[in-house]
């Protein structure tokens, strides 16, 4: 894979950046495609090269990047997750009247043949530096170290525990 002639910096130098107008504005919606493609290899780096494209990117950010490894059934989606409510922005705010940038869960996906099963893993992510080094996180342990899905969901789980998303009492299964 060439390098890019670009960086992340160079993306977050753009005079739009954080994009707020993508979901009108087509040149922002491209801006935060590459925006998240980039974010994604640069985290990813050489273990990129067992990862591909799985679905197009959607117009409505859902999703905006999809990888699937097809060797190790695993996958990333993202979609873009934003504040539409104009509620109070955590780490300012918590509990469920706040806006959390970051949400993740574990997902049996398909391949397009429509029977091999993917391990996946799906953020929606806010474009916001705040949740980076949780998203990056994230990342890594599913597409680089390749955590168990259940080591995935535990750390999910403590993850919105200690930002306050869920108490620490709550059931999530799915009884």
């Amino acid at each position: 894979m060439n390098s890019p002639t670009y960086t992340l910096d160079d993306i977050r130098r753009h005079p739009a950046f954080p994009f707020p107008a993508w979901p009108n504005d087509d040149h922002q919606f491209l801006m935060l495609e590459l925006y998240w493609a980039e974010r994604v290899r640069e985290l990813l780096g050489e273990d990129l090269s067992g990862y591909a494209p799985l679905f197009d990117t959607d117009r409505d950010g859902n999703p905006i990047l999809t990888l699937t490894n097809t060797q190790q059934a695993r996958g990333l989606r993202l979609v873009v997750l934003e504040n539409e409510d104009a509620k109070p922005v955590y780490p300012d705010s918590k509990g469920p009247d706040a806006f959390y940038g970051l949400y993740g869960f574990t997902n049996k996906g398909r391949l397009p043949d429509g029977t091999t099963q993917v391990d996946e893993l799906v953020l929606l992510v806010h474009l916001d530096e705040r949740y980076a080094k949780h998203f990056d996180s994230f990342v890594m342990w599913h597409c680089v170290e390749n955590l168990p899905m259940s080591e995935m969901e535990r750390r999910l789980q403590e993850y919105e525990t200690e930002i306050g998303q869920s108490s620490p009492d709550a059931d999530i299964s799915d009884d």
